[in-house]
């Protein structure tokens, strides 16, 4: 009998660490705080599905952000649409081409803005449809705009605990 291998799915990979779930739980209540005051729309956590286009044809990016005005009025559904902004940290599993096929993923699928979190680098990158990314050290403050305006954190508050 052959084995047959098939790649796993992206909620059977490995699970994430500590850190990892600690930037998560930072960073959304810093972008949770901002959007909840501003009445923007809401911050999802890294159990949400959001339709996209491609291969997988869902993701579940570590964070999200969705606009008040692009919400549903019934919340108790799976998103069928992509998010305003997705955030993703990355794991020691990931390469760089699997980091790069979800932000050409979540761009081509309408994302305005997709952060990519590196512990390892204490690094963001941040994404949109228009330009080249924008990286930012830990010795400077991630921004929003223009999806999340006004929201400003500083990136070493992101991997300092």
């Amino acid at each position: 009998m052959t084995d047959v291998l098939e790649p796993l799915l992206e909620s059977e990979q490995a699970m994430p660490t500590l850190r990892h779930d600690a930037i998560i739980t930072r960073l959304g209540s810093y972008l949770d705080e901002h959007v909840r005051t501003s009445h923007l729309g809401l911050v999802c956590g890294p159990q949400t599905t959001f339709k996209v286009v491609g291969t997988p044809p869902t993701r579940y990016p570590d964070l999200a952000f969705v606009r008040r005005d692009r919400l549903p009025a019934d919340l108790d559904v799976d998103a069928d649409f992509a998010p305003d902004l997705a955030v993703e940290i990355v794991s020691g599993s990931d390469t760089f081409g699997d980091v790069a096929v979800k932000v050409r993923q979540y761009i081509a699928s309408g994302v305005g803005l997709v952060w990519i979190i590196d512990p390892l680098l204490r690094t963001v990158s941040a994404h949109t449809p228009h330009g080249h990314p924008v990286f930012y050290t830990q010795d400077e403050d991630l921004v929003g705009a223009p999806v999340l305006p006004g929201f400003r954190v500083s990136v070493a508050d992101l991997f300092d605990f």
